[in-house]
């Protein structure tokens, strides 16, 4: 290879990186001043991040008073998050943390895709990978703990298909540290690596004891010790006959595109095994959001199915198959969220930063899932539907989206006096008359 096409390579696989991160950090940036909030999670994983910058455990009163988050999830690396979260102290810290370690995983994989496929078949795969389906619906359910396992996987693999085998090993290695149930996937690579070369079954062994020993005792052991209930919370999520055969055509749908994001040649892969733990306990999950293309549950496949690409296609695919890969990405578009890049406008709330600020001023907020990541960094902060017995100092609904006003669900749960201390018509702020 001559040094000019190896800069022109590290050029484009940049060029892909820096595209990603891009559109992801805008998308991010869109949500968060439009106060877009598709769920409780980001509130959640906020206030996680506060906790582990003050050097506390991470206890997540969003969940319910005292609730220790480490019992939800097993998910030890996102103490990573809290040295940033100290410098910069916002929910939207989070979200360009995402983005960021999203389009990084670009990176591995274009380049070996530039080295195998030419500078047209890596440029097609680079450009199907960063727009990918699963990655924007990511960023549109906003901060998970998976955003850390994408690269740790795009990296790993393609460090596997270089012969790197240290380098893979910790890399695929620390996916027991993301989540739980990514212990099974570390096992599936296992029985993958096993299935490409039987002589290196020693390295298959090793992985797949791994994932499983981890599986076992954050399930068994250390979700139920530290979860209030003594229970791993998830079992009753799963049900097999009651859910399989629910909703068939949307699942086969979510198989056949992944084939697709993998050149459908991919398929030939043993890597694409590490897909069946996530398929698996989505498709038997009694969760509807489980089953289709919506939320953050692909994103963990997306570098699966393109190294399957990689690893499996031949000369005559170098191009055809990238390029099948990236017209699906295009056409998924419609099952993205991408349509917020030219639909802000009807999100746009430029009062709620007030409600923010009059409710920053009181030591204990209870707000509804809209507002709990921007009050977190200021005050202790409770979802209304989990905060118990906790009496708030106040309330703050956004009263179009929520079937309360703040000041009558405050009288009606704690009795005294509350008043309206900032009303704009569509936020509100209650406070305890003194």
């Amino acid at each position: 290879m001559s040094k000019d096409a190896q800069v022109q390579r590290l050029g484009v696989a940049g060029a892909v990186c820096l595209l990603g991160f891009a559109l992801y950090a805008t998308l991010s940036v869109m949500m968060w001043r439009g106060f877009i909030s598709p769920s409780w999670d980001l509130g959640i994983f906020t206030q996680l991040a506060d906790q582990y910058a003050h050097f506390r455990a991470p206890v997540v009163n969003i969940k319910g008073d005292g609730y220790n988050l480490l019992g939800d999830h097993f998910h030890p690396i996102l103490i990573l998050l809290g040295p940033i979260f100290r410098i910069f102290p916002s929910g939207l810290t989070l979200l360009i943390i995402q983005s960021a370690l999203f389009a990084l995983s670009a990176w591995p994989l274009t380049r070996l895709a530039l080295e195998r496929f030419g500078m047209t078949g890596g440029s097609l795969l680079g450009a199907s990978y960063i727009l990918s389906w699963g990655f924007i619906n990511a960023v549109w359910s906003q901060f998970h703990e998976i955003a850390f396992a994408v690269p740790l996987i795009a990296f790993g693999l393609v460090w596997w298909m270089r012969d790197k085998r240290i380098h893979a090993a910790v890399a695929i290695g620390l996916l027991v540290f993301v989540k739980e149930d990514l212990g099974l996937m570390v096992l599936m690579f296992g029985l993958a690596v096993l299935l490409k070369d039987r002589k290196d079954w020693q390295w298959a062994t090793g992985f797949a004891t791994w994932g499983i020993l981890w599986f076992v005792l954050t399930v068994k052991v250390i979700l139920p010790a530290l979860n209030p209930m003594g229970q791993y919370d998830y079992t009753d999520n799963v049900s097999v006959a009651e859910t399989l055969t629910q909703s068939v055509d949307t699942k086969f749908a979510v198989v056949c595109v992944l084939v697709l994001a993998a050149g459908v040649i991919g398929i030939k892969s043993p890597f694409m095994l590490m897909m069946l733990p996530t398929l698996a306990w989505r498709f038997v999950g009694n969760v509807e959001y489980y089953w289709g293309f919506d939320f953050h549950y692909s994103a963990v496949l997306i570098p699966i199915a393109v190294a399957s690409m990689i690893d499996a296609a031949p000369r005559r695919f170098f191009k055809l198959a990238p390029a099948v890969a990236l017209v699906t990405a295009c056409a998924m578009f419609a099952q993205s969220q991408i349509n917020l890049l030219w639909k802000y406008d009807r999100y746009a709330s430029p009062s709620a930063q007030s409600a923010i600020e009059v409710a920053s001023e009181y030591d204990t907020v209870a707000t509804d899932i809209y507002l709990l990541a921007y009050t977190v960094p200021h005050t202790n902060t409770y979802w209304f539907g989990t905060i118990g017995d906790v009496q708030p100092d106040a309330v703050l609904f956004n009263t179009t989206k929520t079937d309360y006003s703040p000041e009558s669900w405050a009288q009606s749960k704690y009795g005294g006096v509350w008043n309206i201390v900032f009303d704009d018509g569509t936020y509100k702020v209650a406070a305890r008359q003194e």
